[in-house]
């Protein structure tokens, strides 16, 4: 094969190969870990507000974020085992959301 058809030149003088692509479960996986750390900023205002006495549906809350968490750290994972695809965002969604996830689970065991 010759060089042209794996991959072009682009206009930044970096290579850019013509089969890869963005991927879709990567991209979800990063968004969903987003809205997880953006949820959690949020409850934590509101815990913040009521000095600690925000009551049990911002602990279900937090709950559900984990799951979200946990949710988005599984397609990120899958979006980074497909082949042929860009790495970095569903590598950062699985960063972010890997994070978030053990940060909230060490929440959950001190809180018992």
């Amino acid at each position: 094969m010759s060089e042209d058809i794996l991959f072009k030149k682009g206009s930044r003088d970096g290579m850019h190969f013509h089969s890869r692509k963005r991927s879709r479960k990567g991209i979800a996986g990063f968004v969903l870990a987003l809205i997880g750390v953006t949820v959690f900023i949020i409850l934590c205002v509101v815990s913040a507000v009521a000095k600690g006495e925000a009551g049990s549906i911002v602990g279900a809350m937090g709950i559900f974020v984990a799951a979200l968490s946990a949710g988005a750290f599984s397609l990120s994972l899958k979006g980074l085992k497909e082949q042929d695809v860009y790495t970095t965002i569903p590598f950062a969604g699985l960063v972010i959301s890997g994070v978030l996830f053990v940060f909230l689970f060490c929440l959950y065991i001190l809180g018992l």
